[in-house]
């Protein structure tokens, strides 16, 4: 027991150290941070969020532009932040923001090696919007949350492709030549996964508990005792994702199934026909990734003159927004 603690430690050090050393992380907007804040506060209002919103012009364009896509197919047009807070919801709109953020920061480029940026964020949309539609089949109540956890929960890939090049590149190797997983190939090269990379600087950007603990147990939502409701819908689109082959989630060898994933949900059939009902869903996601395009355009740096030529317009649209609209 005494030596396993000892471990514990060591391990927690390890990723301390790793992530302390990442320099010039870019960090979140201060608006995002500010909005997670209000959004949580049950006193706050439709206005006081689309007033803060507002302070920014490209989050603003970004927000209209997104409410406006297909992927949410709403049949007439929103043009107004304070509209779009209401019809989409608070939950929503604080997690569309924060994944367009997220996305920003890290857009376009590669890292060189082996590691395809673009991939990797096909797969992370492809696992937004798969728990997107799994949450509306298994009853989650909260799909907007679930989109960004989908969108969020390899982030610590991401981090160690950036900043720990070298070593990244050993563990893809190993992912290539020895057919491993990844994320024993990343505990053999590194002592450490990319969930854990992700859960800490989840926890230092603050991000909300169910979103941490999501990018952290994605792959081992049975470890969680309470709350993991979060966690098995993306351990479930994860699968469905690599099922479809869309994106690349780290080579070709799936993680094992965590049936407590399933029971979670209520699923208490035998594993392999339950996740054959996952796999199910595969068309439909097919499907929903067409109409979710707009992000993809943001994963690829290719937004900007859209936000430039957009800001003047959303401007004025939030500056005639309807005042006293009431908390949805």
């Amino acid at each position: 027991m005494y030596e396993g603690r000892i471990l514990d430690e060591q391990r927690q050090q390890r990723i301390k150290k790793i992530t302390q050393s990442i320099i010039g992380l870019p960090t979140l907007p201060t608006v995002i941070t500010q909005m997670i804040g209000l959004i949580d506060n049950p006193k706050t209002s439709a206005k006081d969020v689309a007033d803060l919103i507002s302070t920014d012009q490209a989050l603003t364009a970004k927000i209209l532009k997104l409410a406006n896509s297909a992927f949410y197919g709403f049949p007439r047009e929103i043009a107004t932040v304070n509209h779009a807070v209401v019809v989409l919801g608070f939950e929503t709109v604080k997690s569309l923001g924060l994944s367009v953020s997220v996305l920003e920061r890290f857009a376009g480029g590669s890292s060189g090696s082996d590691f395809d940026r673009q991939k990797f964020w096909e797969h992370s949309i492809a696992c937004g919007v798969a728990a997107r539609v799994l949450a509306g089949k298994l009853r989650y109540r909260v799909q907007g949350e679930a989109f960004a956890a989908g969108i969020l929960h390899d982030i610590g890939k991401l981090i160690l492709s950036q900043y720990f090049t070298e070593e990244f590149a050993e563990v893809l190797a190993l992912v290539r030549d020895e057919d491993l997983y990844i994320g024993r190939a990343e505990e053999l090269v590194l002592g450490l996964n990319h969930a854990e990379i992700g859960q800490w600087l989840a926890v230092k950007r603050n991000l909300p508990d169910k979103l941490v603990s999501a990018i952290a147990y994605h792959h081992a939502p049975g470890r969680l005792e309470r709350g993991a409701e979060l966690a098995s819908l993306i351990h479930l689109a994860d699968f469905l994702c690599r099922r479809e082959k869309i994106g690349d989630g780290g080579g070709a060898r799936m993680p094992n199934l965590d049936p407590a994933a399933l029971r979670t949900f209520g699923i208490h059939e035998e594993p392999k026909a339950a996740i054959r009902r996952i796999f199910g869903y595969g068309e439909l996601l097919h499907e929903e990734m067409e109409r979710a395009d707009a992000f993809a355009t943001i994963a690829r740096g290719e937004d900007s003159d859209a936000d430039a030529d957009g800001k003047e317009g959303t401007q004025r649209k939030a500056e005639g927004e309807v005042v006293g609209e009431v908390r949805q």
